[in-house]
């Protein structure tokens, strides 16, 4: 059984929220997984001017069993993306082989969690950043 690291979609039409999920790799992108590791919601969400901010940021964290740090008040504030990750279980997952996808090594790289030189480094033709050398030189055979 091969297992992924990969972000499991929810929320509305046009507002995805995502889950980090370690799940068997046949199952379907929002299958019960073997365990949640995290949340991702990739659009920066800032709270209602008209209610306090406490208020309407504890209210954003609902999903969270764990009541917001004055880190996330601050960034909830400017505007940022949320990320909530249980690192060590996330350690554990790619220790005992799991494979992250694509989105979720740049997202860990981003984060910290993935440092230097590991073996899921995505390469840069890949990206799309570079081509190929056959293809970077003009055909200048006429």
């Amino acid at each position: 059984m091969v297992v992924k690291l990969r972000l499991a979609r929810h929320g509305r039409k046009n507002t995805p929220f995502y889950h980090l999920v370690a799940i068997n790799a046949s199952k379907r992108r929002d299958a019960q997984p073997l365990e949640k590791l995290g949340e991702y919601d990739p659009i920066p969400r800032p709270p209602p001017p008209s209610s306090s901010l406490a208020s309407a940021i504890a209210n954003s964290y609902h999903l969270a069993s764990r009541a917001p740090s004055a880190e996330e008040l601050a960034a909830q504030r400017r505007g940022e993306k949320k990320i909530i990750w249980d690192v060590e279980r996330i350690r554990y997952w790619l220790g005992v082989g799991a494979q992250p996808t694509e989105s979720v090594v740049k997202l860990l790289e981003r984060a910290g969690v993935l440092e230097g030189n590991h073996k899921w480094r995505i390469s840069q033709a890949r990206r799309g950043k570079g081509k190929p050398k056959d293809q970077k030189e003009g055909s200048d055979d006429e």
